[in-house]
């Protein structure tokens, strides 16, 4: 069976599923098992989920369980096609179905036009006829003329083809230095960054801190996704400098703008587009082409855990005592806005929240963060596999302003396709600088 979506298209036989482009997507486990379901099913309640996922009813899946399957489907394919309202889970917008094997779609018909054009060797006989004919009529003045006229010709094109290259040549360097001039002087001052000096500082959970972050549940992940973060051990970098604050929707104007990048659809949202407002809805990609547009680069993910955590291991960036007034979070599910902490959507950049040892701000909620690194195992990890290990995913950082307070760890790390652009959970970039 073949399910066709405005968003995708899901070959159950093959067990494929590709976006509206027709790029595979990387959708497995139950999280698949769920959306073949709905796309048959249309809607379904939780009771129906638990008699497809196991009919016997060995193992409960709760709510949790299926809003974290619901939760992977929306962000892998990059739109809210799975929704969740009274109860039932659906699908968003009209699904087709057709039965493996079947018929294509017939093609277009050729036009009558398109029938009655002569095949293209008539068409040259005739072409050559007429040329033959204009030729015998020339006199013998005429055909000692017309070579004449075209070495001429020849001479002149060359002169001028010869101006035209050398000007064109001139005009290119000229560009090349305006578009060198543009990209060096990007928007960012230099005194935005901030030094996170050379020595050595504790990444990652232990297993004991990753199992009582998995235990809260505030972020309806698994097991398997908190215990990405072990092993805690000593890592050990080179001074570097880190943007203090984040890159606000006015900062990433003036790259889109300059370069005729194309613009983040959220921007069209009224609750997260001010100019003040941290960018959001842009991917792996876009991030990496507005650091590199600047002269600078992605925190790797362990220059972004220092910078947000410092050197001895704190849960958060403030310390180790949860305080909700210090970040932008939500209450861990999609919709979760909390207010209390004085935004229900993204705070402005600059808001002195989740302020790091080293004044870094916002490191914990409001946006979670691209970072450079794939999403692997730490290379000490010997206990523990994700099923999101080794596929090229790229890791996010930091929590969103509707996650829990679990995920607003920096220790906390997700993986993500890397054309990922969410609609819900929000993405930043923040740029770094090697020091030399």
């Amino acid at each position: 069976m073949i399910y066709k979506h405005q968003y995708l298209k899901l070959d159950a036989e093959s067990k494929k599923v590709f976006d509206e482009n027709g790029k595979e997507l990387v959708l497995t486990g139950n999280a698949y098992r769920l959306l073949v379901f709905l796309c048959g099913k249309n809607n379904a309640t939780l009771t129906d989920i638990n008699d497809y996922f196991d009919p016997a009813g060995a193992k409960d899946y709760t709510e949790n369980h299926v809003r974290q399957y619901r939760y992977k489907i929306n962000s892998i394919i990059g739109h809210n096609i799975v929704s969740y309202k009274n109860n039932i889970y659906s699908i968003n917008g009209a699904v087709s179905k057709n039965e493996s094997g079947a018929a294509p779609e017939s093609a277009v018909p050729k036009t009558r036009e398109a029938e009655e054009d002569p095949p293209e060797e008539e068409t040259s006989k005739d072409a050559y006829k007429i040329s033959e004919q204009w030729r015998k009529k020339l006199s013998n003045k005429e055909k000692l003329i017309i070579p004449f006229l075209i070495v001429l010709l020849i001479v002149f094109s060359a002169v001028v083809l010869g101006n035209k290259n050398k000007n064109t040549s001139v005009a290119t360097k000229s560009n090349l230095i305006n578009k060198t001039t543009t990209a060096n002087s990007g928007p960012k001052p230099q005194n935005d960054m901030l030094l996170i000096p050379a020595g050595v500082f504790l990444m990652g959970s232990t297993q004991q801190q990753a199992i009582e972050a998995w235990q809260k549940n505030d972020g309806s992940y698994g097991k398997e996704n908190y215990l990405a973060e072990y092993p805690q051990r000593k890592i050990m970098l080179g001074n570097f400098y880190i943007d203090k604050k984040e890159v606000s929707n006015g900062d990433y104007k003036m790259f889109v703008d300059a370069i005729n990048h194309v613009a983040p659809a959220l921007w069209s949202d009224q609750n997260l587009n001010s100019p003040s407002l941290p960018v959001v809805g842009v991917d792996w990609n876009d991030a990496d082409a507005y650091c590199r547009w600047l002269g600078k680069r992605l925190p790797t993910e362990a220059e972004w855990e220092k910078a947000a955590r410092g050197t001895d291991g704190r849960i958060w960036p403030w310390g180790n005592v949860w305080d909700p007034t210090r970040d932008n979070h939500g209450d861990g599910t999609e919709y979760g806005f909390d207010e209390s902490d004085g935004y229900k959507y993204t705070a402005p950049v600059g808001a002195e929240l989740g302020t790091s040892p080293y004044g870094v701000l916002n490191m914990a909620g409001n946006v979670y963060e691209w970072v450079a690194d794939d999403f692997n195992a730490y290379l000490e990890n010997d206990k523990y596999i994700q099923q999101d290990f080794n596929k090229g995913f790229k890791v996010i950082k930091g929590g969103a302003y509707t996650d829990g307070r679990s995920e607003q760890r920096p220790a906390s790390r997700i993986g993500y396709q890397k054309i990922i652009r969410m609609s819900i959970l929000a993405f930043a970039a923040r740029e770094v600088s090697s020091m030399i």
